[in-house]
């Protein structure tokens, strides 16, 4: 069903893996032969580069209540077959927009975080009302297995229509991976990606960093975020000005991770771990402490080493022991692969063609049903 149109919703092509994710999708779906509209909250740059440019962006206009309102026009002007949501109160809005349009549409929505139920009232409403929305829905996608047991355990989503899949992570293509002699000739730099927030505990890598006895050892972190301030005060408060750089939020950081010795992943959360597949995809050798995502990237230390969460000392070690050791850089760019786009987007293509397959059916049942009332010969 390449034909089918296809709506995508976020709040906004903001810094964050689910954003990066959602533009990213969009256009591989448009690549792919679907007719595809894309709609946000709120505009923003970050990730706008990743969106298909040949994709009509719509934009609703910034508060809860207009954005459902307007989101149930779009629906009507469009008619899209599916929508997909992403991110917080996006799966609320969409729901209640079909509702409001009385549109045929198919909702599919997603969750992508533990914690995003603590980002705002809606967020917390998303996640309360799941055992509703994820019947309203056609299906409710989970990014990792530890989320979906997550989802439907402590907040009781319909089991038979929540289905994992993880993230398809857009890198190059024609990645040089180094030879585990040229990685191991670089020089010790850590690279870590991602946004400045609790989850992400940059502060615990930089308290880390403090411990790593590696000679010349530097530590770059890219991304923006809240905590910023925080963990800027907590590099100058260690006197780590000259060894740390935090050069902001890059939308193409394939420079870092083509430069790098190794990638570190310190979060206390990480449903999946966009960033962990990239590093994976340059050969980077990773250390990541034991959140579901990363362990199941890292198939629990097979494909990178696994640390405690919060524990600065051993996050120092196995710094330390991974940038003297950093591996064959051949097999993680394998197991990365396994994450491409090309293998995980036909999961969302089929997850579309099944939801509309089932629509189908079920008029075909209709048409049964009434053929023989209605005097209709077979």
């Amino acid at each position: 069903m390449s034909t089918a149109k296809v709506l995508c919703y976020t709040h906004g092509l903001v810094d964050g893996g689910a954003e990066r994710l959602w533009a990213c999708l969009a256009s591989a779906l448009k690549q792919r032969g679907y007719d595809v509209v894309f709609v946000q909250d709120f505009e923003a740059e970050d990730n706008r580069s990743n969106l298909d440019p040949s994709i009509p962006l719509i934009t609703l206009g910034r508060g809860h209540f207009r954005a459902a309102w307007r989101l149930a026009e779009v629906l009507r002007q469009e008619r899209p077959d599916v929508a997909l949501s992403a991110v917080g109160g996006c799966n609320t809005k969409l729901l209640a927009a079909i509702a409001l349009s009385r549109s045929p549409t198919k909702a599919i929505i997603s969750y992508h975080g533990y914690n995003e139920w603590k980002t705002g009232w809606l967020s917390w409403f998303t996640y309360l009302t799941l055992p509703l929305l994820s019947r309203l829905a056609c299906r409710t996608i989970a990014v990792s297995e530890g989320l979906r047991n997550e989802l439907v355990q402590r907040w009781r989503a319909d089991p038979d229509r929540t289905v994992t899949i993880h993230n398809p992570v857009f890198f190059p293509n024609g990645i040089k991976v180094p030879s585990p002699q040229e990685l191991a000739a670089r020089d010790p730099i850590i690279l870590a990606v991602g946004r400045m927030v609790p989850e992400k505990d940059f502060r615990t890598l930089v308290r880390a960093f403090k411990r790593v006895r590696t000679p010349g050892a530097r530590l770059v972190i890219l991304g923006k975020g809240p905590q910023q301030g925080m963990i800027a005060r907590e590099v100058k408060r260690l006197g780590l000005e000259d060894r740390i750089s935090m050069p902001g939020y890059n939308r193409e950081p394939w420079s870092a991770y083509a430069t790098a010795k190794m990638f570190a992943l310190s979060s206390v959360s990480e449903p999946f771990g966009n960033v962990v597949v990239e590093a994976m995809a340059f050969g980077l050798p990773v250390v990541a402490t034991a959140c579901s995502g990363p362990l199941e990237i890292l198939k629990h230390g097979r494909f990178g080493r696994i640390v405690s969460l919060a524990d600065e000392v051993q996050l120092a070690q196995a710094i330390d022991d991974t940038l003297a050791e950093p591996g064959d850089p051949e097999e993680r760019r394998k197991r990365a692969d396994a994450f491409s786009f090309a293998v995980r987007v036909p999961a969302y293509t089929s997850l579309i063609d099944e939801v509309l397959g089932e629509c189908d059916r079920r008029v075909m049942r209709s048409i049964d049903t009434v053929a023989p009332s209605g005097g209709m010969s077979p």
